[in-house]
């Protein structure tokens, strides 16, 4: 099946903080001047180039009109980059650096980086603060960053 466009997704990391888009950086937080956020509509589309088992997605903002990338440098810099999500759905170019690995556990899901295995999608537990990669994952990591995020399809 051929997607004619991205699904619709929402995300909560493990602590209830929602992702929203601000100075082009992706944040999670709750409150913004004293009003709860409804949070970023976050475009989903497959990758239909890369093993399917291992459920690889592309998630974008806005529309789908920036993506979230780990960037092609020795360490991943995750960023947002002004590209058509529905052009990487359909190109046959390398787009690995765009695309995560969905691994769900229970009610959450945690998202690896194709281009940077071991690399997670986390937040840290203060509010407002950029959405970044970890290379530790779990409760006994040591270290706070949450990993597990709500993901769970617009109404």
């Amino acid at each position: 099946m051929v997607l004619s466009g991205a699904l619709c997704f929402r995300m909560k990391d493990a602590a209830l903080k929602i992702l929203y888009v601000h100075d082009n950086q992706l944040l999670a937080g709750g409150m913004h001047a004293g009003k709860v956020m409804k949070g970023e509509e976050i475009s989903v589309v497959p990758n239909r180039f890369l093993d399917i088992s291992l459920s690889p997605v592309i998630l974008g903002v806005q529309g789908g009109s920036q993506c979230l990338s780990c960037g092609t440098g020795q360490e991943p810099t995750l960023k947002l980059e002004p590209v058509d999500i529905m052009e990487l759905y359909f190109s046959h170019k390398e787009s690995k650096s765009f695309t995560f690995y969905r691994q769900d556990t229970g009610l959450t899901s945690s998202f690896e980086s194709a281009a940077f295995p071991g690399w997670f999608l986390c937040t840290v537990p203060e509010a407002d603060q950029p959405l970044r990669l970890t290379q530790l994952q779990g409760e006994d990591s040591g270290d706070n960053h949450i990993t597990d995020f709500y993901f769970q399809q617009c109404d």
